[in-house]
């Protein structure tokens, strides 16, 4: 799967301290990451900004640390911790944090767009650590700033980003299971990339487990290691294995790396999240032709679908689909009833012939003299988990006017 003609994505890893982005389009064999020195791959962006003491420019990147080295600047960092928890900043005037952290990721988004700017965007994925519910209301206020609409922009976590990159490489390296393994100090985390092969399309699923603390002694490294990864894959078929972090930098790997390399594919580097953010969006606009699909807390697990007409036909319209982001769900939809009183949903597991039909019914709606009615219907994510499909009355205008009458239902747990 490759992009199409006229599409361009845009991944960006974001942390508190360091940030990276990457942009695919169908003149790429796979996404490229960029980096604020041409020619290099410094592809880590410190997650901050500098403002030039003089002229009140804004910087980031090497011009960022070189003015702030300097003395020309005034440099903040961790913009994306200050973000969060709403921290005002002193820059020669205050300034929120989150405005600062919009004028670092303009800068970095700039960095990947495509020259037609932002609307020429097809989707832009922010890879974080982890997906919570002030993150996330974080970045959609920026993304909206930046000039993303809802549609152009994906926030997920680096287990997602892990899934997509895998499953875009070439199918024997997730023939089997593929585990993942970072280390940015001295801790081992490992994420564990698993395929269930007997559902159509394939479930993924992604388990993160901190293996624990490298020894203080550097020399130790490559035994401790080895042996903690050898007990991680026993008992299990893994096609590829990728190592991440500046951990792994210097050649103290000998031992574990026979261990990593033993009958499996192995990769060393650095911008895998950055770069499977884009491969995740692609899938998501390619989905049909997807051969998995990514489940984790944050995911629908069914499709909530209802019987449409179209013609003499009837089909099953998708409301909402297995496997979106339930923080990101937001639709809005007319649709024409006839008769009935009632709204039947159907919700399915995916690959699943069988469907559960969910009756929801519209109190004290009016049957007008044409014979049908003309309901609006949002779906929308609330706090907690909790999604809500709201229906409203619109009549039919002067021939019939409607009572506005609305009715709000929760959708149980998806």
């Amino acid at each position: 799967m490759k992009p199409a003609a006229g599409e361009w994505y845009i991944g960006i890893e974001i942390a508190n301290r360091w940030t990276q982005v990457s942009c695919y389009h169908q003149n790429l064999a796979e996404p490229e990451t960029r980096g604020t020195v041409a020619g290099t791959e410094l592809y880590r962006i410190p997650t901050a900004v500098c403002r030039h003491r003089r002229t009140g420019k804004w910087c980031f990147g090497e011009e960022a640390s070189r003015l702030a080295e300097s003395g020309e600047g005034i440099y903040i960092d961790y913009l994306l911790n200050r973000a969060l928890e709403q921290e005002m900043v002193f820059l020669g005037k205050e300034y929120e944090a989150e405005e600062l952290l919009q004028v670092f990721l303009r800068k970095v988004m700039w960095l990947a767009l495509p020259a037609k700017g932002v609307e020429a965007v097809t989707k832009c994925v922010f890879s974080v650590v982890e997906v919570t519910e002030p993150l996330v209301a974080l970045l959609q206020r920026v993304s909206q700033k930046l000039g993303l609409t809802e549609q152009q922009f994906i926030i997920q976590d680096n287990r997602e980003s892990f899934y997509a990159y895998a499953v875009c490489q070439e199918s024997s390296l997730w023939q089997y299971d593929v585990m993942l393994y970072s280390c940015s100090g001295e801790e081992i985390w490992q994420k564990h990339l698993c395929c269930n092969k007997k559902t159509k399309p394939k479930i993924a699923t992604v388990e993160e487990t901190c293996l624990g603390r490298l020894p203080e002694d550097v020399k130790k490294w490559d035994e401790a290691f080895a042996y903690v990864i050898q007990k991680a894959m026993s008992g299990k078929i893994i096609s590829a294995v990728y190592l991440i972090g500046s951990g792994f930098e210097g050649n103290w790997m000998d031992k574990s790396l026979q261990v990593v390399c033993r009958g499996k594919r192995a990769f060393q580097g650095k911008n895998l999240y950055t770069k499977g953010a884009c491969y995740s969006g692609m899938l998501q606009v390619h989905q049909e032709e997807s051969e998995t699909v990514y489940f984790c807390e944050y995911k629908v697990k069914e499709h909530i679908l209802i019987r449409a007409a179209k013609g003499d036909e009837m089909y099953f319209y998708p409301l909402i689909e297995a496997g979106s982001n339930r923080h990101q769900i937001k639709k809005n939809l007319r649709i024409l009833m006839e008769e009935n009183n009632v709204l039947e949903l159907w919700i399915q597991k995916p690959g699943s012939q069988k469907a559960k039909i969910e009756t929801l019914e519209l109190p004290q709606l009016i049957l007008p003299e044409i014979g049908r009615y003309r309901l609006s219907i949002s779906i929308y994510y609330a706090a907690e988990g909790k999604i809500f499909l709201k229906m409203q009355d619109l009549g039919w205008g002067e021939l019939s006017a409607g009572s506005g009458k609305e009715w709000e239902y929760e959708i149980g747990e998806l």
